[in-house]
């Protein structure tokens, strides 16, 4: 079995915000970006916590805390952006424009912790859930690791900020902490933004029309409560594949497959008749970008073919929807616009774009889609079975959907809040139905 305590094999980032924690000591307060700072307008604005939570699921014995504690020093202390904290007013709350600090070293409070939490899926699922509840504080840590003991395995448990880590920093953590740390990524899953003034904003205003027209709120746009509940269903990365030769003369994509899913998901359990509109957050990291911390994402608008009863129709609705906007260089959606607006006002623009986020005549439904890796990874020696990542809600969205790709698997997750906690797992359920069902071949071929 491999050792949990030992040096740090190759240099896991080349970006300056994964620079060594030495060089962030001298580094001045930095303005968020309008994506970094909307989450943040989650927590100060609208009172509802930014928290996200990574699960990953080992095989193996469990490691002593301490041997653990001291394989994240070796590997994650010298990433410095993990260690920002977001600039404090006095009164401890976050400072306007919102900004980062960077420390000289992780705050003894981000050491990992054991947790006797109730063994099984229940006791995972409350944990996480309590987890997201929580918000972090703005003076730090931003970040903490729970283990979790279990009879067959253990588990990990990464809560965070939602504006220190999306989920692609989740990938980059955990490439870190594995025994191949100088293993590549997943490619990028968008072009980044065209060089120049000019073009930069030709194509976000392009993006601007993603917000045309108008939705309207729906039955689980209601303002979110404080409760948190995760449910969670696997689906083989087999079925996906298979799934996206359900069109004739076609492929999808695995993310047209999952938005396609996710409609035939609200059509049986949510409504069967409304126009639902979906964020589709997408990385917007280049290759020379790929291994950065933070929340470097934009997002597109799409409409889920709901009121369509065809699986094959819905799927054929979402891949053509998805070409669309791939055509009009709008990967980035709304925060491209933002972006722009960004350079003379900073600040307003992360306030703006948070406020997008929680209106329900922009979307209805978040449906994240995250790449963490694509093959098998071991953390001294245990072999990492199962990975998901469970994201916050924005302050009108009664739950939302994350499809995590891990290897061979694929961990479709829900995060809702208490009044629509009944829904979580029936929606997850029949995600993973809908995919099985496109992948069957037994499929009528009907239009709309």
């Amino acid at each position: 079995m491999a050792a949990w305590h030992g040096g740090v094999p190759g240099v896991v980032g080349n970006s300056l915000v994964n620079a060594p924690a030495s060089r962030a000591t001298r580094a001045p307060h930095t303005v968020m970006t309008p994506a970094e700072g909307s989450m943040v307008a989650f927590d100060d604005r609208a009172g509802v916590p930014a928290t996200i939570a990574a699960v990953l699921s080992f095989d193996g014995p469990c490691p002593d805390v301490a041997e653990l504690g001291a394989r994240v020093d070796e590997r994650w202390s010298p990433l410095a952006a993990l260690h920002r904290t977001i600039v404090p007013r006095p009164d401890g709350r976050p400072r306007r424009p919102y900004a980062w600090h960077a420390p000289g070293a992780p705050s003894p409070a981000a050491r990992p912790r054991l947790v006797d939490a109730a063994n099984g899926r229940e006791g995972l699922a409350a944990h996480v859930g309590a987890l997201l509840e929580e918000p972090l504080p703005p003076g730090g840590p931003l970040w903490g690791l729970d283990l979790l003991p279990g009879d067959n395995g253990f588990t990990l448990v990464l809560r965070a900020h939602h504006a220190l880590l999306d989920g692609a920093s989740v990938g980059t953590l955990l490439r870190a902490l594995s025994d191949t740390p100088e293993v590549l990524p997943p490619p990028a899953g968008a072009p980044p933004l065209p060089p120049g003034r000019w073009a930069r904003a030709g194509a976000a205003l392009g993006s601007g029309r993603s917000a045309f027209p108008p939705g309207r709120a729906l039955g689980f746009n209601r303002p979110v409560d404080q409760a948190r509940s995760v449910a969670w269903a696997g689906v083989p990365m087999a079925e996906f594949e298979a799934a996206r030769a359900a069109l004739p003369g076609a492929r999808a994509t695995v993310n047209d497959v999952f938005l396609a899913a996710v409609a035939g998901a609200l059509r049986r359990v949510v409504t069967d008749g409304a126009s639902v509109r979906a964020m589709v957050p997408v990385n917007l990291r280049g290759p020379e970008r790929h291994d950065e911390i933070g929340t470097v994402i934009g997002g597109a608008r799409v409409a889920l073919p709901v009121a369509m009863a065809d699986p094959v129709a819905r799927l054929r609705a979402v891949r053509d929807a998805m070409a669309r906007t791939k055509r009009r260089y709008e990967p980035g959606g709304l925060t491209r616009l933002i972006d722009v607006l960004a350079v003379p006002a900073p600040g307003a623009a992360g306030a703006l774009i948070g406020h997008l986020l929680g209106s329900p005549s922009l979307w209805n439904v978040l449906c994240s889609n995250i790449r963490l890796h694509d093959g098998p990874l071991e953390v001294a020696g245990r072999r990492l079975r199962e990975a998901f990542v469970a994201t916050c809600l924005p302050p009108r969205m009664g739950f939302v959907a994350v499809l995590t790709r891990y290897a061979d698997a694929c961990t479709v997750a829900f995060t809702s809040d208490g009044a629509h906690r009944a829904l979580a797992a029936p929606l997850a359920d029949a995600v993973r139905e809908e995919v099985a069902t496109l992948a069957s071949g037994a499929l009528p071929v009907a239009g709309p």
